[in-house]
C-alpha cells in the first residue's frame, strides 16, 4: 500500500533588522546552508540573490521587500526580506501582515538600540514568534554572557534563552514527539534505545541538562513534565514560542557560515504552518512593476485554495500565479500559507481579497511637497502617478485636477532618491521637488455667532450657534487605533447645547461621534481647525417634523457661518525629533538646531553616539532633517501640536500663500476671513470670488459641504439658501423661510445681527485693551532689576575636580560630598546667586529622587530613578532661560560641553575651571579679613 502524500507546510519568515546589521548576509547563508544556492553572494560585492535593485545595490541597503522559498523535508520556508532604514518602516510595516515568524537581527559590537526595541514591539503588537540572531560574533571582542543579560535586560524578558551551543539532533532524544519524523537517528538516539532496552535512563550532558531546565522553568507544566520524565514535549517549545514566552537566541557569524547550521535546524524543528480555513481569503501586501510595465501584486493566501485563471475577486481572475524565488517559479495553483506574485488590473489595491474589510484610515501629511517635469505638465503622467499611489501609498501622492498639481507626503531624501528613480526608470523623466508646503493649523480669532435653519414642508428646525475660542495650545497627538475612542471622548466636550433634554438623545450621540470623526479644514488655508467649542442656543422643532439630517444639517450650516466671521488665528504644527548623532556630527547638528529655532531637550549618552529628543516648528523640520540625513545620521519624527503664532509671523505666511502685501490684507477677502472684524451676511459670503469649487451637495449630505477646502466652498455656505426651490405657489424657499420667521420672532435676522455687530465690537475693543496690557507688563518687564543668576553645577563632576577632594569621596563618599558643600554654600553667598548642586541617583530602583535646601542661596538635588545629572542639568538650564534668568552650568561631561543647551543663554565651564574659581573666592575673602 503507497504511504501517504505528505502535505507540504509554507511558512513565511521574516527578516526584521535596522540597516547595517548583516541581513542580506544572513539570507544568503540561510539559503547557501538549506542548499537553495550553490555560492553565496555579498552586499559589497553587489551579487546577492535578494537586492536585485541598481538603487539597493548602489546603497548597499533593502529598499523593496522581497521573498525567495527553500525546502527541508515536508516545510517550504519563505524567506521575506524586509527594508531596515526607517524612511521604508511603511513597506516593513506592511510585510508584518504576512510573515509568521520572524528572525530579530541584532549587531553584537553595536548591542540593543532603539531601533531593535521598535521592531520587537511592532512584532509584539502583531502576536509575531521571534528568533533572536546576534550576528558578526566574529569581530565581538566581549563578554558573551554579559551581551546575553543585556539583550534579556533590554527586552524586559526572561525567555530569551541561548540556543546556540547545541544543534537540534544534539537534543532531539530529550524533546519528545509521536509523530515527529525528522528526529535523526544519531548514535546518541541509538545509545538511548539500548539503555531504555535494558532499563537504564539516558541523562543529558550537565550543558544539556542546564539547557533543558531553563526551557522547562518556562512554565509549572514544563517543570513538572521534565522533573517526572526528564524530557520535554517539543509542543512544549513551540507553543512557548508562539506564545512570545520563549525567544531562542542564536549567536553566528553570517558572513563567515558560522552558527547557521544550529540556527536553520532549530528553526525547522520549532516552526509550524498555522491554520487556515477553506475559504478563499488572501492580502495583497505590496504592488510593483514588472520591466514589460505590468502590475505585479506580491501576495499571501490565508485560506482555500487559488487556481490558475480561477476569479480572486469580483471580476478579476489569476491569468499567471509564481512563487518568488531565485528565479520566478510558474505554478498552476497556490496553497494556503504561500507567498505568490500575479499580474493586476489598475482597479486592484493593497488589502484583503475577495473583498478588503481592512483598509486603513488615511494619515495626515503635514509636508505636502509638490512634483512636477521641467518643461511639462505632470497631469499628462496622470496615469503612472496613480501607479506609484496604489503602488506606495505611504509617500501621500495627492493629484489634483482642479490645481493642476500633483503633490507628496515624502518623509526623506531617500524617499525622494526612490521617487526619481522610479520616474526616470519608467518614464525616461526627471522629476523635481519644490520646497514642501508646510500645512498650518487654524482656529477662531473671536467668539462668532452662525444660524442654521432648515424650513421645507415635513421639515422644520432652526438653531443660533455660539462659535468659542478656546485657550491654550491645542495637542493633536496621533493616536494608535486602540486610543480613537480616548481622542473622540476629548473632542466631545466640544459641545454645549441648551435644552438639551428636548432633542433625542440619539441625535446628540450621533453628532457628537460624527463631529470627532471629521476633519474640518480652516476657512484659510484649509488647515485643520482645532481649539474651540460650540454652544447651540435658540433651538426650535418639532418631533414630528423633524430629523436627525434636517439637526444635522442646521448645525454645520451655522457653523460654517460663524467659522467665516469669527476670524483666524494661525496655529504652527510642532514635531518631537528623535536624533542619533556620532560624537564628531554631534556639535555641528546642535548648532543646526539651534539655527533653526528648536528646542533640544534631552541629550542621552548610548555607547560611542548620541541620541538627541527635543521639538522643532514645522517651518524648520524639513531643512533640519536634510541637514542631519546628509550628514549621514538618523533623524524621525512625530507629531506634537499646534502653537499659535506670532501675529507677524502668520502675516508673512498670508503674504507668501496669497502674494498680498500685509498692508493690503485688510481689503480681501482673505483678510475679512483673516481679521473677521466684518459680519459677512450669508448672501454676501456668494459674492467674494471664491469660485474655484462651486458644487453644492444634496440635503443631509453634509460630507459633500465639509470635506476638502472650506475656504474655496464660501459659495456653498447656507447650502439650500442659496437654492431657489419653487414650491407650489411659486415662492422660493428663501422667500418662504424669512415669511416664516418675521411671522414667528419679528424680523429675527436684523436683531441677530445687531447684536453680532455689538457682541463683536466689544470683543474687539477687550482684545484692543488685553493687547495694550500686555505691552504695558513688557515695558514695566525691561525695567526690573536683572534676575539672579542661576548656577547648576555637576556635583560628582565637580567632587572629582581636585585630586583632595576625590581622595576623600574615593574613601567615604558622604564625607567627600560634605566637604563641598560649605565651599558652595560660601560660594552662593558671596556672589548672590542661586547654586543648584546635582548628584546622580538615577540607578537607585524606586528612587523618587530628593531635594535639600541647606540655605536659602543653594539646593542639593539627588535625581529620580531613570533620570541622569546630565538630563537635570539640561531641563533646568533650559527652563530658567526661558524665564529670563542668566544660566551657568559647570560640568566636564564632553556631551554637555558640547551641547551649551542649544543656545539657551547658558555659559558652560568645566568642573575643574569652578573649582579655580572657588579657590579664588576663598582667597579673596582671606584677604580681606
Amino acid at each position: 500500500m503507497a504511504e501517504a502524500e505528505v502535505r507540504m507546510e509554507n511558512i513565511v519568515l521574516g527578516l526584521l533588522a535596522h540597516v547595517d546589521r548583516g541581513k542580506t548576509s544572513l539570507s544568503e547563508a540561510l539559503l547557501y546552508e538549506s542548499g537553495r544556492i550553490s555560492e553565496k553572494g555579498r552586499v559589497d560585492h553587489g551579487d546577492s540573490v535578494l537586492d536585485k535593485d541598481s538603487l539597493e545595490r548602489k546603497k548597499g541597503i533593502t529598499i523593496y521587500a522581497k521573498s525567495v522559498y527553500f525546502t527541508k523535508e515536508n516545510k517550504r520556508f519563505f524567506l521575506l526580506d524586509t527594508p531596515g532604514h526607517q524612511e521604508f518602516s511603511s513597506e516593513m510595516e506592511r510585510c508584518l501582515a504576512v510573515i509568521d515568524y520572524g528572525i530579530l537581527l541584532i549587531d553584537g559590537n553595536d548591542g540593543i538600540q532603539k531601533r531593535e526595541l521598535h521592531l520587537f514591539e511592532k512584532a509584539r503588537e502583531k502576536g509575531i514568534p521571534l528568533f533572536l540572531v546576534v550576528n558578526k560574533m566574529d569581530l565581538f571582542q566581549g563578554d558573551r554572557e554579559a551581551l546575553l543579560r543585556e539583550i534579556q535586560e533590554a527586552f524586559s524578558s526572561d525567555g530569551i534563552i541561548d540556543f546556540s551551543p547545541y544543534a537540534f539532533s544534539d537534543l532531539a532524544a530529550f524533546l519528545k514527539e509521536e509523530d515527529f519524523s525528522q528526529v535523526v537517528n544519531s548514535k546518541e538516539n541509538v545509545a538511548l534505545e539500548k539503555k531504555e532496552a535494558i532499563g537504564q535512563k539516558a541523562v543529558p550532558s550537565e550543558g544539556c541538562q542546564d539547557f533543558l531546565e531553563n526551557l522547562a522553568l518556562l512554565s509549572e507544566e514544563g517543570t513538572a513534565e521534565y522533573l517526572e520524565n526528564g524530557r520535554l514535549p517539543l509542543g512544549f517549545l513551540r507553543e512557548n514560542l508562539q506564545k512570545r514566552k520563549l525567544f531562542p537566541l542564536f549567536f553566528t557569524s553570517a558572513l563567515k557560515q558560522e552558527g547557521i547550521t544550529g540556527l536553520l535546524s532549530w528553526i525547522f524543528a520549532l516552526c509550524q504552518m498555522p491554520t487556515y480555513s477553506e475559504e478563499l481569503r488572501g492580502i495583497l501586501y505590496k504592488i510593483s512593476k514588472s520591466p514589460e510595465g505590468r502590475r505585479i501584486g506580491r501576495a499571501k493566501l490565508l485560506g482555500g485554495s487559488l487556481f490558475l485563471r480561477q476569479e480572486w475577486r469580483p471580476s478579476e481572475k489569476a491569468l499567471e500565479l509564481n512563487l518568488e524565488g531565485v528565479e520566478e517559479e510558474a505554478v498552476e495553483s497556490v496553497e494556503p500559507g504561500m507567498l505568490f506574485t500575479m499580474p493586476i488590473s489598475e482597479n486592484a489595491g493593497l488589502g484583503y481579497f475577495p473583498e478588503d474589510d481592512h483598509r486603513e484610515k488615511e494619515k495626515e501629511g503635514y509636508f505636502p511637497t509638490l512634483l512636477t517635469v521641467e518643461g511639462e505638465e505632470i497631469l499628462s503622467y496622470r496615469k503612472d502617478l496613480e501607479e506609484l499611489q496604489k503602488e506606495f501609498p505611504e509617500w501621500g501622492i495627492s493629484i489634483s485636477l482642479a490645481e493642476k498639481q500633483v503633490t507628496a507626503q515624502l518623509s526623506g531624501n531617500l524617499q525622494k532618491e526612490l521617487l526619481t528613480d522610479l520616474f526616470s526608470k519608467r518614464l525616461g523623466k526627471k522629476l523635481h521637488f519644490s520646497k514642501p508646503k508646510l500645512r498650518y493649523g487654524e482656529s477662531p480669532r473671536r467668539e462668532a455667532y452662525g444660524r442654521g435653519a432648515v424650513l421645507e414642508p415635513g421639515h422644520r428646525i432652526s438653531l443660533l450657534l455660539r462659535l468659542i475660542p478656546m485657550e491654550g495650545e491645542f495637542h493633536r497627538e496621533q493616536q494608535k487605533a486602540g486610543e480613537e475612542k480616548q481622542e473622540n471622548s476629548k473632542k466631545r466636550s466640544i459641545f454645549s447645547i441648551e435644552k438639551r433634554g428636548e432633542l433625542p438623545e440619539e441625535w446628540i450621540s450621533r453628532l457628537e461621534t460624527e463631529w470627532a470623526e471629521e476633519h474640518f479644514p480652516g476657512p484659510l488655508l484649509s488647515g485643520p481647525y482645532e481649539n474651540y467649542a460650540l454652544e447651540i442656543t435658540n433651538l426650535s422643532f418639532s418631533r414630528g417634523s423633524a430629523y436627525y439630517v434636517d439637526f444635522q444639517e442646521a448645525v454645520y450650516q451655522a457653523f460654517r457661518m460663524a467659522q467665516a466671521t469669527a476670524g483666524v488665528r494661525l496655529l504652527m504644527p510642532y514635531f518631537f525629533y528623535e536624533i542619533s548623532a556620532s560624537q564628531e556630527k554631534l556639535g555641528k547638528i546642535l548648532q543646526e538646531i539651534e539655527r533653526q529655532k528648536g528646542k533640544q531637550e534631552e541629550l542621552l549618552s548610548e555607547g560611542e553616539s548620541y541620541q538627541l529628543l527635543g521639538k522643532i516648528p514645522g517651518a524648520s523640520l524639513s531643512e533640519l532633517q536634510s541637514f542631519v540625513q546628509e550628514e549621514g545620521e538618523s533623524f524621525s519624527f512625530s507629531f506634537s501640536s499646534y502653537q499659535e503664532m506670532e501675529e507677524e509671523q502668520a502675516l508673512a505666511v498670508l503674504e507668501e500663500r496669497f502674494g498680498i502685501p500685509s498692508e493690503e490684507l485688510p481689503l480681501t477677502t482673505a483678510g475679512k476671513l483673516y481679521y473677521g472684524e466684518e459680519l459677512v451676511s450669508e448672501a454676501a459670503l456668494g459674492q467674494d470670488g471664491w469660485e474655484e469649487n462651486t458644487s453644492v451637495g444634496k440635503s443631509g449630505d453634509s460630507s459633500s459641504k465639509l470635506n476638502g477646502s472650506a475656504s474655496l466652498q464660501l459659495k456653498n455656505i447656507g447650502g439650500h439658501s442659496e437654492k431657489k426651490k419653487k414650491g407650489e405657489e411659486g415662492i422660493s424657499l428663501e422667500e418662504e423661510l424669512n415669511a416664516i420667521f418675521e411671522r414667528t420672532f419679528g424680523p429675527l435676522r436684523n436683531r441677530g445681527q445687531e447684536a453680532i455687530r455689538t457682541e463683536q465690537k466689544l470683543f474687539l475693543s477687550k482684545e484692543k485693551e488685553a493687547r495694550l496690557e500686555e505691552a504695558r507688563a513688557q515695558y514695566a518687564k525691561k525695567g526690573k532689576k536683572n534676575k539672579r543668576k542661576k548656577i547648576l553645577v555637576d556635583g560628582y563632576n565637580f567632587l572629582f575636580a581636585k585630586e583632595e577632594w576625590k581622595a576623600l569621596a574615593q574613601m567615604d563618599l558622604m564625607a567627600g560630598r560634605e566637604q563641598i558643600l560649605p565651599l558652595l554654600s560660601e560660594y552662593a553667598a558671596y556672589h548672590d546667586v542661586d547654586l543648584y548642586l546635582i548628584f546622580d541617583a538615577y540607578r537607585v530602583k524606586s528612587n523618587p529622587g530628593k531635594t535639600l535646601q541647606p540655605d536659602p542661596r543653594m539646593q542639593v538635588i539627588f535625581t529620580k530613578e531613570g533620570e541622569s545629572a546630565d538630563f537635570a542639568l539640561s531641563r533646568m538650564a533650559n527652563d530658567f532661560s526661558q524665564s529670563g534668568y542668566p544660566v551657568v552650568v559647570v560640568s566636564s561631561d564632553q556631551a554637555v560641553q558640547i551641547q551649551g543647551f542649544s543656545g539657551k543663554g547658558a555659559i558652560v565651564y568645566s568642573s575643574k575651571e569652578f573649582a579655580l574659581q572657588v579657590e579664588e573666592m576663598k582667597k579673596r575673602i582671606s584677604d580681606s579679613l
